[in-house]
């Protein structure tokens, strides 16, 4: 009887055994994939490239008017001739004394005309003598305006504005009643004598060439109100009433030229410039932002047959990485090592340098799920 009861026993605890082992084996794998899944969850890579910004840079040329160009715009091609002559000074290093001439007003706050005879003198307060050039009458209760000199050649002739100048030649009570002023600068008490040179005619004609745009641009009022314009000088004619290397205290230039305005919307010449730019694009990994500034645009050229003008535009802009590229999205650094991920991105365009960081610190390759990288790009400058 001992025997079987002993049989009975062990045949009892063996399925049992077996039923502790399959649980454990299953809590070891339960455990092991919960490790698995929580390693994975946990793998993280973050990429962040520092993109360089490159200047650059677009030139190209606008027709207006009936021209052979590609580009073309709306606009107007105005000229007008406009002749200027005006006294210059030669460069030189010598002055000598000459004579100071000005303008002053005539004042009289009395009841009685006051005639004046011409070289009437007039003393500033710090005795400087000046002389009517001309026969005056200053009317009563009011004023005229006469030329005066200086009594001496010199820099003393050189004086500002003047708010009394007294006649000594009048009785001192009539004096107070009989007195000349001055709003403006008496000039000439020094002359500079020098050779004239081709520089001094070239420097008077650039000189005249502003003035005759300037007189252009007051011509032009009327076609400009809704366009922007640019200006040039051409077909232009020049003399001189001096010969070249002759010594001389001033010369008068002539100058003769016709005037081309170039009227076109700012807008339009905005958005060509735009499209120029972004020509500039090689492929996707590229993105060209415009410069901070409006493009520069510049008379080109004119065309007297058919009355017809180009401009020269310039456009200014920064080249980076673009974040939205299909060589930076992130499959294309699934599985790859530190090494791999830098030395592909370093081999793109504009970029300056990467920044690689996986978690946990012992992971060595990038995960495969998107979540779970990211990149991130800097512009600097």
């Amino acid at each position: 009887m001992t025997p079987r009861r002993l049989e009975t026993s062990l045949t009892r605890n063996q399925p049992v055994r077996f039923y502790k082992i399959v649980a454990v084996t299953f809590l070891l794998i339960t455990i092991s994939l919960l490790g698995a899944i929580i390693f994975m969850s946990s793998k993280r890579a973050v990429i962040t490239i520092s993109s360089k910004e490159t200047p650059t840079e677009v030139n190209f040329i606008i027709g207006v008017g009936e021209t052979d160009e590609s580009m073309k715009l709306e606009g107007l091609v105005a000229t007008t001739t406009i002749s200027i002559s005006e006294v210059f000074s030669p460069t030189g290093t010598e002055q000598e004394p000459a004579q100071a001439t000005g303008i002053i007003t005539i004042h009289n706050i009395s009841s009685t005309d006051q005639p004046l005879v011409a070289t009437t003198r007039f003393l500033t307060p710090d005795d400087v003598l000046f002389r009517l050039e001309n026969a005056v009458t200053v009317p009563a209760l009011g004023s005229v305006q006469a030329n005066v000199y200086a009594d001496e050649d010199g820099a003393n002739g050189n004086i500002g504005p003047t708010e009394r100048l007294n006649i000594p030649g009048l009785g001192e009570s009539r004096q107070r009643e009989v007195y000349g002023s001055s709003d403006d600068y008496m000039t000439g008490g020094l002359r500079t004598i020098g050779i004239l040179s081709e520089e001094d005619i070239n420097r008077a004609k650039a000189v005249l060439r502003e003035k005759i745009i300037e007189v252009g641009k007051g011509r032009f009022t009327d076609l400009g109100d809704n366009y922007s314009a640019v200006y040039s000088v051409v077909s232009e004619t020049s003399s001189s009433d001096e010969e070249v290397g002759t010594e001389v205290s001033g010369f008068t230039v002539t100058l003769s030229a016709e005037v081309v305005g170039i009227f076109y919307q700012a807008e339009e010449v905005s958005a060509l410039a735009g499209k120029e730019i972004m020509k500039q694009v090689v492929d996707d990994t590229e993105i060209i932002q415009m410069g901070s500034g409006e493009p520069v645009i510049t008379f080109g050229s004119y065309n007297s047959a058919n009355s017809s003008a180009t401009l020269s535009v310039f456009q200014d802009g920064l080249a980076s990485l673009n974040p939205e590229s299909r060589q930076i999205e992130k499959m294309m650094f699934f599985g790859k090592s530190r090494d791999e991920i830098r030395r592909y991105v370093l081999s793109l365009d504009h970029v300056h340098s990467v920044d690689i960081k996986f978690t946990p610190a012992w992971m060595q390759t990038a995960p495969h799920v998107s979540d779970h990288v990211s990149v991130v790009v800097k512009n600097i400058r």
